[in-house]
């Protein structure tokens, strides 16, 4: 018996069922590089700021009559960092531009966007974990991240250490005895920031309405020494296979400067060809004002 029934079954004239969405999972946020203050320009690619620190505290009694006696006298001393260039570039051929696509009215617009969070993840990676050079006709310059400026308060636990509040509070008394303020800012991986929820002294968990940094929340820990914001950090992560690190910062005493009228854009790319070019560009450094407000710890095992 014949079948005179149409099917889907070999139909080339059928039209394609594509969501007109493109869907990118990737994470975008930038918790350092957001909650960071903007500094004022930077003019050189040398960046230099000063930093001083009073004499130690002494019993000052003194004989009834006697002349003054002049001890030695301290100059601020200069901290110096380096201005990194950062740039991603793409480029779309005009054939792609003048084709249909789903999930987009312009593919260079599209790329444009996405090398936008691509160049925001690139600054916020560096601001952890840049090591600085200076830079010369072939070796590019870069900046010294947080990681590599912390020093004075740089702690190297036993390699896989469980942490604990008592440690915790141990890291941040660091901070505390090298200036009046104490570190507001914890940053971790996703393992230490599960150990330190399950802290039961001092961790409350609670939406921060007033910090707009991209992030989805802020959790709290109250220690002897006042209240620190917990983030979850993806690019301070792990130090070894099996070692996390731990981060305080002072959030006041760090800051970011861009070089003069180099701030972040999207710059168009003259047309040479049949192809349309562009690139975000930028050039910045990071200022580490009193490195000694901060500590950072080493060795934490991620999953005990």
């Amino acid at each position: 018996m014949a079948d005179n029934t149409l099917r889907t079954f070999g139909d080339t004239s059928r039209a394609e069922d594509v969501l007109d969405i493109i869907v990118n999972i990737s994470p975008a946020e930038t918790p350092i590089y957001s909650g960071l203050k903007r500094s004022a320009d930077a003019s050189n690619t040398l960046h230099e700021f000063l930093t001083a620190s009073l004499a130690a505290a002494a019993d000052n009694a003194q004989v009834e009559g006697s002349a003054p006696t002049y001890g030695s006298l301290t100059q601020p001393t200069r901290v110096t960092n380096v201005v990194q260039l950062f740039r991603k570039q793409y480029s779309v051929s005009d054939t792609q531009r003048a084709v249909s696509h789903y999930g987009m009215s312009d593919p260079f617009t599209y790329q444009m966007q996405k090398s936008m969070k691509e160049f925001a993840r690139d600054i916020e990676l560096t601001l952890w974990r840049g090591s600085r050079a200076s830079g010369n006709a072939s070796v590019a310059r870069r900046l010294a991240g947080i990681l590599n400026s912390v020093t004075t308060n740089a702690t190297a636990l036993t390699s896989a250490t469980t942490l604990t509040e008592t440690i915790l509070n141990n890291l941040i008394d660091l901070s505390w005895d090298q200036t009046d303020d104490v570190v507001d800012e914890l940053y971790c991986g996703a393992w230490v920031k599960r150990k330190i929820s399950g802290f039961t002294a001092g961790s409350t968990k609670f939406t921060e309405v007033t910090d707009k940094r991209l992030v989805n929340a802020v959790d709290v820990y109250e220690s002897d020494f006042g209240i620190h914001k917990i983030f979850k950090s993806r690019y301070i992560g792990q130090d070894a296979a099996s070692n996390d690190i731990l981060c305080g910062i002072t959030n006041k005493y760090w800051g970011i400067a861009y070089l003069t009228g180099r701030s972040p854009k999207a710059i168009p790319i003259a047309k040479t060809g049949s192809s349309t070019e562009g690139m975000i560009e930028g050039e910045l450094t990071l200022e580490a004002l009193a490195e000694q407000a901060n500590f950072k710890a080493t060795g934490i095992h991620p999953s005990s």
